[in-house]
């Protein structure tokens, strides 16, 4: 109970939580959890809808939690107590409201569990998650994982095509750069290198992206949808979903099966409605990417092509900057100052061939 009470955010932490009447610690760990509220629950149906936003925030800050008895989500079923000498309980401040877990006011759930309406492919229209497309939504409940999956991300790619950075500007076929827009963002991805054996003997290696195991996925999942809303301000949540489903299929290790249908839909689901938690992205250091026009239509390779872009730009860079008015030993420091690398013998080149 103690590790499970520290895993939550302060924020989400229950009022009261105690270990009940059979509890039997590393054999049959047993605990309760009281959440109390600023205002009073109407009905069953608000009991359950808020029971469930509370389930789906813990799984969010437990990897693999799993309610395994459904009783508390039955307000007939509630009692509180434990009789024994030997009780373990913690308690707090927290006082909360529906919001707080995302609940949503203008919807409750119903008897039907959201794995029950998951299976019935009951297509979700609540108010706050608009749902434009009812054949995708209808195509992604009908999804199996990794039976029909490849299908599905097929027939929507052109749609919803799979975004892992800010989209980029046109550029002409005569330009060998791309220049990267200030507020570029981008999901990190790492890399290993397989190492191949030819069958004349030579070593050649393969590269494979690192896939986000059990521990962290669904955060990462959910703050790559929030890099997104910033990539593409108006995405939609049928985007948001379907670059969630390419995240599973490319870059989740999934063989336990717990990012299912149901988890990638609240996710995205969340995602699109959060506008409260802010996420800083990693800032881009990189100037511009290499145009492959250019290196189409002229048959360079991409590093001759970066290494052109690279020149051209720094030219540009120095015709802007460059004061005549200075030294070029001075002109050197100013430039160094405003985040130029350049060499001594390289500005005294430029400048012999500007006639300066």
């Amino acid at each position: 109970m103690n590790d499970f009470y520290l895993s939550l955010k302060d924020e989400h932490k229950p009022t009261i939580i105690y270990t009940t009447y059979s509890n039997i610690d590393n054999v049959n760990n047993r605990f309760r959890l009281i959440y109390v509220f600023n205002e009073s629950i109407r009905s069953n149906e608000h009991y359950r809808g808020i029971a469930n936003t509370i389930v789906y925030t813990i799984q969010k800050e437990i990897e693999g939690f799993d309610l395994k008895d459904k009783t508390c989500l039955n307000a007939s079923q509630q009692f509180a107590g434990n009789g024994n000498d030997n009780i373990v309980y913690y308690y707090n401040d927290n006082i909360f409201c529906p919001t707080d877990f995302g609940f949503d006011e203008n919807y409750c759930s119903n008897s039907d569990s959201i794995l029950k309406r998951e299976r019935k492919n009951n297509i979700q229209t609540d108010l706050d998650s608009p749902i434009g497309n009812s054949e995708f939504m209808k195509d992604f409940w009908g999804m199996s994982y990794k039976r029909n999956e490849e299908i599905f991300i097929c027939k929507y790619a052109e749609i919803y095509p799979f975004i892992e950075a800010t989209p980029l500007p046109e550029t002409d076929s005569d330009t060998p750069y791309i220049l990267l827009p200030d507020n570029y963002v981008k999901i990190a991805r790492y890399w290993y290198k397989e190492p191949l054996t030819k069958g004349d003997g030579t070593i050649v290696y393969k590269s494979h992206a690192v896939k986000l195991k059990s521990g962290h996925r669904r955060k990462l999942l959910y703050d790559g949808c929030l890099l997104r809303k910033i990539m593409l301000p108006e995405i939609t949540m049928e985007h948001l979903l379907y670059c969630l489903v390419c995240e599973r299929r490319y870059y989740v290790d999934n063989q336990d099966k717990v990012i299912t249908n149901k988890i990638l839909y609240q996710i995205a689901k969340d995602a699109w409605n959060d506008t409260k938690r802010s996420i800083k992205p990693k800032k881009e250091e990189r100037q511009f990417v290499v145009n492959p026009k250019y290196c189409e239509k002229y048959g360079v390779n991409k590093q001759a092509a970066r290494n052109i872009a690279a020149k051209m730009l720094l030219d540009l860079q120095l015709k802007q900057l460059y004061d005549t008015n200075l030294s070029v030993k001075e002109n050197l420091e100013s430039l160094k100052n405003q985040g130029i690398k350049i060499g001594k013998s390289s500005l005294y080149n430029w400048v012999k061939s500007q006639k300066i």
